[in-house]
C-alpha cells in the first residue's frame, strides 16, 4: 500500500461541474462572431483547458485574430451565468476531512486561473485551504502531459509516489498516472468502462469514497 501524504485535487467534475456553464458561454461568443461550433467541437479538450473551445473553432476556420476577443467574451459570459454552475456537495466536507487527517492537498486544474478563482468562490471554498494552486495560466504543458502533476508535487515538495490524485477526466487520470501518481477517477464526466480504459487505481461515484480508500483511511 502505498504511503499517501498528499491529495492533488482536480478542478472541474471534482469540485465542480462548470463544463455546461464554460461550453455554453463558448458557444455564445463565437455565434455572436459569427464562428460555427458545436458542442460536440469541444469533447476531445474537456479537462485540457477550455481556451480551447474558442481558439479551436476560431484557427479552423482562419480567423486568428478575434481569439484573445473571445477568450474575453467566454469569460465575461461565465462570470455572468456562474450561479447555473452546480457545485459537488461533498466536495468541501472532503477538504476538510482531510486536512484533518493531515494531509496537504493541491488543486491542479487545466482552468484558467480566472476561471478557477471564481469557481472556488462560487463553490464557497477558502483557496487557503490548498497548500498549493496551479491553474492551467501557470503550465506550459497541459494535461495529459504529467507537466501539472509534477509541477504540483514539486510545489508541495512532495514525491510523485506519495500522492493521491482526484480526477474525473480521461486526460487527467494519464496525466497522474504518467507522472508516477495514485489516482481515483469520479464517475461525474465520464462511464465507467470509459475511466477503467484509463486504468486508474481506483473508481468511485462520489468523491466523498475517497475517505474510505485504504492508502487515505489508515492516515
Amino acid at each position: 500500500m502505498a504511503d499517501i501524504k498528499y491529495v492533488i485535487f482536480d478542478m472541474d467534475g471534482v469540485i465542480v461541474n462548470s463544463e455546461p456553464v464554460i461550453i455554453s458561454a463558448a458557444l455564445n461568443a463565437l455565434h455572436e462572431a459569427g464562428i460555427a461550433a458545436e458542442k460536440a467541437d469541444f469533447m476531445e479538450f474537456i479537462g485540457a483547458g477550455e481556451e480551447n473551445f474558442i481558439i479551436s473553432p476560431c484557427t479552423r476556420q482562419g480567423r486568428e485574430d478575434l481569439i484573445d476577443e473571445l477568450l474575453e467574451k467566454m469569460f465575461v459570459n461565465f462570470e455572468n451565468s456562474i450561479s447555473e454552475m452546480k457545485v459537488f456537495p461533498s466536495a468541501k466536507p472532503l477538504i476538510g476531512a482531510l486536512k484533518k487527517r493531515g494531509f496537504k492537498l493541491a488543486l491542479v486544474s487545466s482552468a484558467a486561473g480566472r476561471k478557477l478563482y471564481a469557481s472556488l468562490k462560487a463553490a464557497d471554498i477558502d483557496p487557503a485551504d490548498f497548500d498549493v494552486i496551479l491553474s492551467g495560466s501557470d503550465v506550459t504543458e497541459k494535461k495529459p502531459s504529467p507537466a501539472p502533476y509534477l509541477l504540483g508535487a514539486g510545489r508541495l515538495g512532495a514525491a510523485p509516489g506519495s500522492c493521491l490524485v482526484i480526477e474525473d477526466a480521461l486526460s487527467g487520470i494519464r496525466s497522474a498516472k504518467s507522472a508516477g501518481m495514485l489516482c481515483a477517477a469520479v464517475t461525474t464526466s465520464f462511464s465507467r468502462p470509459e475511466l477503467k480504459a484509463e486504468n486508474p487505481d481506483y473508481i468511485v461515484d462520489d468523491i466523498i469514497e475517497i475517505l474510505e480508500l485504504p492508502e487515505v483511511k489508515s492516515c
